[in-house]
């Protein structure tokens, strides 16, 4: 090409050496320049470069980290751990030793040498990841002075890295999944899927393909249509982001609440959220947004929108109705119709409603009570025996004599001041109501007031009123309406002498007089 060893190193910006050991290279080969130009990639670096590993023995200082590296790694597992904190544990035991880009560079080579890490894309609104930490926070009872220890539940969409947390009591299932329902409403929306780990509170049984949901869970998750997306077991990149956030929350939200007491779950939470909103408003580490900004701009218009009601769930309880149609769930009893005596059933309930059921055929609904040794009965069952207050159905009769005539709802209330006990009571005034079937409405009214003239109070005297028939002188007269003879009609009884006799007492005090004086 005509041109120089300096023209070709300044042409390709490399050392007029180099350019001398190709020409050297290439004239010590025997190849002509055709030869060269059709040789492939792999033969001209062959040809051209020298593969021999230029290695050099490593110092000392280096075989000594090299050697503590394997261990350090494994430790970054352990909670709190970090690379910062290795390497001041390095610098202790080895004043000497290397500062901390080349320790994280020796850390970093030996993290990565075994295999290729891949990189998972997050699509907004796809996945919530939730996990407990392992350290648990504690609650002191101001009274007892009693240490409870509570789990620390964590949430996280990977796309914004937007982090809830909250203290619980357990890691039961209901409180599973009232965190996870709390976390949903501080998003405030629906992802797509949840990713829990392979706790018995969300996963009964683990399989690579298709594990076995809880089913509370899966009830939950279908409530506010998602999907139940299980971590694989033994497999922690599945899930490496919320396992990062975990240990976020160890150097923010426990640092922040450090040497703080608290006597309630209640208390707790407050200043968990108070230092969760710090940490979501920070600005996330190579970025300019924060957690917050990041899930505004980016993944909250991709959630789905959240139920106008919470969830309730329910739990499932199996029961045999027993001899008085009646079963019992925690203390109370709640009637059932009678041709299901000594079936079994099963009972589905929340913290609102209970549902009974006998097959797939849902029998009856109540509604919850706990009160113990209670009952709650349907009218539409038809039950044996009577049920409800006495207040109640005494009250029931007043309602249905007053309708008919006020005399004998004045009487009726007679009746009752006077036997005083409730019960003997409300048995005399229905058996008074009763009558009405064979002697009919307007002899009862009459025979009422005809016993209240005579304050008699009975169901006895009543019937012996009608069966001797002396309401007639009490009953109206054509067009005049019932009840107007009760001041009209003198009171008759057998103590009662009557004019007749006070009249015939005078004339024979006058005859006495008259004698005496003759």
């Amino acid at each position: 090409m005509g041109m120089g060893i300096k023209s070709i190193s300044c042409a390709f910006h490399i050392s007029r050496n180099t350019v001398r050991k190709y020409v050297r290279k290439f004239q010590e080969s025997g190849l002509t320049l055709d030869q060269v130009l059709a040789m492939s990639e792999d033969k001209l670096q062959d040809l051209f470069f020298d593969n021999r590993n230029r290695s050099r023995k490593p110092t000392q200082r280096m075989e000594e980290l090299e050697a503590l590296v394997p261990d350090y790694v494994k430790r970054l597992s352990q909670k709190g751990v970090t690379v910062k904190s290795l390497h001041d544990e390095y610098l202790k035991e080895h004043p000497d030793g290397y500062l901390y880009s080349a320790f994280k560079r020796a850390v970093r080579r030996y993290r990565y040498q075994a295999r290729a890490v891949g990189h998972v894309e997050h699509m907004a609104g796809d996945q919530m990841y939730v996990d407990y930490a392992g350290d648990k926070l504690e609650i002191v009872d101001a009274e007892t002075g009693e240490v409870r220890s509570v789990e620390v539940f964590v949430a996280i969409l990977p796309c914004s890295h937007y982090t809830y947390c909250e203290a619980v009591w357990s890691q039961r299932k209901e409180d599973l999944i009232a965190a996870c329902e709390n976390a949903l409403h501080f998003f405030g929306g629906v992802p797509m899927a949840i990713v829990p780990d392979n706790l018995k509170s969300a996963v009964t049984r683990s399989d690579r393909n298709e594990p076995i949901i809880n089913e509370e869970f899966a009830a939950f998750a279908e409530f506010y249509d998602m999907a139940v997306f299980p971590a694989r077991v033994r497999r922690p990149k599945d899930k490496a982001l919320v396992e990062n956030a975990v240990k976020l929350m160890y150097r923010s939200v426990y640092v922040d609440i450090e040497g703080m007491v608290f006597h309630d779950l209640a208390s707790l939470n407050a200043a968990i959220q108070k230092s969760l909103e710090a940490f979501n408003s920070r600005r996330l580490s190579g970025r300019r947004q924060s957690r917050r900004e990041l899930f505004d701009e980016v993944e909250k218009g991709f959630l789905q929108p959240l139920p106008a009601v919470r969830y309730q769930m329910k739990a499932r309880k199996t029961a045999t109705v027993l001899g008085n149609s009646y079963v019992m769930l925690n203390k109370h009893h709640y009637s059932v119709p009678t041709e299901y005596i000594g079936k079994r059933v099963d009972i589905i309930y929340d913290a609102d409603t209970l549902e009974i059921f006998h097959g797939l055929k849902l029998v009856t609904v109540h509604h919850r009570d706990d009160t113990p040794y209670g009952y709650t009965q349907k009218e539409s069952h038809n039950l044996p025996g009577r049920h409800g207050s006495y207040e109640k159905d005494l009250e029931e009769i007043y309602e249905r004599a007053g309708a008919i005539d006020n005399i004998l709802l004045v009487y009726l209330k007679d009746v009752a001041a006077q036997k005083k006990y409730l019960p003997q009571a409300f048995r005399t005034c229905r058996g008074i109501m009763s009558l009405e079937k064979k002697y009919g409405l307007a002899r009862l009214v009459a025979a009422c007031a005809c016993a209240s003239e005579a304050r008699l109070y009975s169901y006895n005297e009543v019937k012996g009123i009608l069966e001797r028939g002396d309401d007639v002188d009490f009953m109206p007269s054509d067009g005049e309406p019932a009840g107007t003879s009760l001041n009209l009609q003198p009171v008759r009884h057998k103590n009662i002498r009557g004019k007749e006799y006070y009249s015939a007492s005078i004339n024979n005090k006058k005859d006495n007089n008259n004698g005496n004086k003759q």
